[in-house]
């Protein structure tokens, strides 16, 4: 009985033996702020696009909130679109914002659970 019992823990504690590294393909969407023009709301948002290829691993597993996924790396940004959107809180004030659709891929661990 104490063989069967050293076996099955065995068993369990190596169960992270199987975990394999996968890529995972995203799509996010990030809103700038908002401003009186329409040309400047596409300046910050051809900037956010620019910064998040510049941005490094950590930065950019904060901004897409990758949290729940284990041992993130190798984070790419594979794609960028710039796109304006027009709106208004009152009658007569007109603001824009710019929304950034982002395609990216990363590294992360599956333990096959």
């Amino acid at each position: 009985m104490k063989k069967l019992m050293t076996i099955v823990a065995g068993v369990l504690l190596t169960g992270s033996v199987f975990a394999h590294t996968v890529t995972l393909h995203k799509n996010d969407q990030l809103v700038t702020a908002e401003y009186a023009s329409k040309s400047e709301a596409v300046d910050a948002g051809f900037d956010l696009a620019e910064a998040l290829k510049s941005n490094s691993n950590s930065e950019l597993r904060k901004e897409f909130n990758l949290v729940g996924h284990t041992f993130v790396r190798n984070i790419t940004v594979d794609n960028t679109e710039v796109s304006t959107e027009e709106f208004a809180d009152t009658r007569d004030e007109t603001k824009y914002r710019a929304i950034v659709k982002v395609s990216y891929y990363f590294d992360a661990e599956d333990n096959n659970d």
